[in-house]
C-alpha cells in the first residue's frame, strides 16, 4: 500500500515538472520567433509590361547567406530561375507584386528587380519588413556595377520606407554607390577588407582601385576613423607583407602606428574569436554580399555561402532559453523532495 501511494505522488510530480517545461519551452518559441511576412511591390515605369519580372531576394545574417523563391529560402543562388517572377496585379498597370518574403530577426534583407525579357537589372535595395505591402520604383540613376565596372544598373528605391533604399558599399572600383545601411555592417571591417583587397588592383581601364583620396572618403561616408580601420587591418592575415603601402592609404595617427601593433593585433584578434564564438552559437557563421554577384545581370563576383535558419526559423532555437522555465523546474522539484520525505516520515510513523 505504502509503494504503490508513493509510486503515484511520483507520477504526479514526473507529470507536472514535465507539464512546467513544456510550457517554458513554448513560451520561449513565441518570443523569440519574432517573424513577418508579406509582399513587396515594383513600378515596372518604362520598362517591359510582360510576364517576367523577376524579384532576386537574398538575405545575410553574418557571413551566411539565403535565397529566396515562390518555394521558400534555399541555400543555392537561384539567379535566373522562373520561381523568382512576381505577378501583375490586377486593375493597377505596370505593377509587380512579389512572392511572400518571411522575415526573420537578425537578418539584413535586399532585393534587385530583373526585367528577364530585356536583362535590365536594378542596383541593390536593403528591404525591411516596413517594405511590405509597399511600392519600390525606378528612380533614373545609373549606377556603377557594385562587381563589374563595365557595367551599370539602375537605381530602385522605396521613397520614404524606414531603413529601405540604394545599399551603401565600395564598388569593386572603390567607388562608393548606394545610401542605405545594413543593420550588420561594420564601417571599419567594410573599408579594412576594401584596402586590403584592393590594394595594387586596377580596373577595366587600368586605374587605381585603392587610392588614398577612394580610402579617405571610404573612412568618412562610412563613419568610421582611420585609427579604427587601421587597428583592424592589423588583424588580416598576411596584412605584413601589406602595412607599409595600407599605412599611405589608411594615414593613421603617429600615436597609433608606434604603439606595440602587437599588442592590438593580439587584442583584435581576441575579441574577433570571441565575436565569431558568439555567431557560431547563434547560428552564423561570417560572409559577403551575393546580391552584387548579379547586378552585371550574372556574373560571379562575391557570392557568398548559404546560410541554415532563414527558411526553417531555426533562429527560435538558437536562444540558450528563459530562466522562468529553469526557475519553475527547480520549484517543482523542492516540492517533489518534499512531498517524498514528507511520504517516507508518515510511513515510519
Amino acid at each position: 500500500m505504502n509503494k504503490k501511494f508513493i509510486s503515484v505522488i511520483m507520477a504526479a510530480i514526473l507529470a507536472v515538472s514535465s507539464a512546467a517545461i513544456c510550457a517554458s519551452a513554448a513560451e520561449v518559441e513565441v518570443e523569440k520567433s519574432g517573424d513577418t511576412t508579406g509582399k513587396i511591390r515594383f513600378d515596372l515605369g518604362d520598362w517591359n509590361h510582360d510576364d517576367n519580372i523577376a524579384f532576386y531576394i537574398w538575405a545575410k545574417n553574418g557571413d551566411e547567406t539565403r535565397h529566396l523563391s515562390k518555394e521558400g529560402w534555399e541555400p543555392d543562388d537561384n539567379w535566373g530561375r522562373k520561381k523568382l517572377y512576381g505577378e501583375h496585379v490586377e486593375g493597377e498597370d505596370g505593377i509587380v507584386e512579389s512572392y511572400e518574403i518571411e522575415f526573420w530577426d537578425g537578418w539584413d534583407y535586399y532585393v534587385i528587380f530583373h526585367d528577364v525579357n530585356t536583362d535590365a537589372q536594378t542596383y541593390d535595395c536593403v528591404i525591411t519588413p516596413a517594405a511590405i505591402g509597399q511600392t519600390a520604383h525606378l528612380t533614373g540613376n545609373v549606377l556603377e556595377n557594385p562587381v563589374d565596372s563595365a557595367k551599370t544598373v539602375i537605381e530602385a528605391n522605396f521613397d520614404g520606407v524606414d531603413g529601405c533604399g540604394p545599399y551603401l558599399q565600395i564598388t569593386s572600383t572603390g567607388n562608393i554607390c548606394g545610401s542605405a545601411k545594413a543593420s550588420q555592417d561594420d564601417g571599419t571591417k567594410i573599408v579594412g577588407d576594401y584596402v586590403f583587397e584592393k590594394m595594387g588592383a586596377l580596373d577595366k581601364n587600368g586605374e587605381e582601385c585603392c587610392t588614398e583620396d577612394k580610402v579617405q572618403n571610404a573612412i568618412n561616408v562610412f563613419g568610421t576613423t582611420a585609427d579604427d580601420v587601421w587597428a583592424y587591418f592589423q588583424t588580416k592575415e598576411g596584412h605584413e607583407e601589406k602595412d607599409e603601402e595600407a599605412k599611405k592609404l589608411i594615414k593613421p595617427t603617429e600615436e597609433t602606428t608606434d604603439s606595440d601593433t602587437s599588442s592590438n593585433s593580439e587584442a583584435s584578434s581576441s575579441s574577433s574569436s570571441s565575436s565569431s564564438s558568439s555567431s557560431s552559437s547563434s547560428g552564423s557563421t561570417g560572409g559577403s554580399n551575393t546580391g552584387s554577384s548579379k547586378s552585371a545581370g550574372g556574373s560571379t563576383g562575391t557570392a557568398g555561402t548559404s546560410s541554415t535558419a532563414a527558411s526553417t526559423g531555426d533562429t527560435t532555437t538558437t536562444e540558450t532559453g528563459d530562466a522562468r522555465g529553469v526557475a519553475a523546474f527547480a520549484t517543482v522539484l523542492l516540492g517533489a523532495a518534499a512531498a517524498v520525505i514528507a511520504t517516507r516520515k508518515k510511513i515510519e510513523e
